[in-house]
């Protein structure tokens, strides 16, 4: 067998193995199988919009280091911004609507950090959104 051969096999042999399709039983009840499948609890958030965003920036503000350790610190960090940002984003439509696309935007680059384990994304989500709250609140 030729060198590149050597090379083809294992990367196939691990692309064959990397499927998304879950080898657990149906019905098993295990850590892995119910943290993929089940829905994730549903944060409950109230307080005004001037009250929410600085909230969602200290929450930001943990993102990075998060996502450069091991663990899924960094997803329960995301699903509080996220709630957060939903129970925020009606008031900051009606009062500041040319600031939502910003907003959204730090949203988005937090999930892709988390998703993409890219630490940067989240210091640059972190750095634009807290011009947003400044701006927001009258702080900036």
């Amino acid at each position: 067998m030729t060198r590149a051969a050597w090379l083809v096999v294992p990367a196939l042999a691990l692309a064959a193995c990397s499927g998304s399709e879950s080898t657990a039983q149906p019905g098993a009840n295990t850590a892995a199988n119910a943290s993929s499948t089940n829905p994730a609890t549903t944060l409950l958030i109230e307080g005004s919009a001037t009250e929410l965003l600085p909230e969602m920036a200290v929450e930001m503000s943990r993102l990075s280091a998060q996502v450069a350790e091991d663990g899924n610190f960094d997803e329960a960090t995301l699903a509080k911004i996220v709630a957060i940002w939903a129970a925020a984003e009606p008031q900051v439509q009606a009062t500041h609507p040319e600031l939502v696309i910003g907003f959204d935007t730090t949203v988005v680059m937090a999930t892709s950090a988390v998703e993409r384990k890219r630490p940067a994304d989240a210091d640059k989500a972190f750095n634009l959104l807290t011009d947003l709250v400044d701006n927001y609140t009258g702080d900036g």
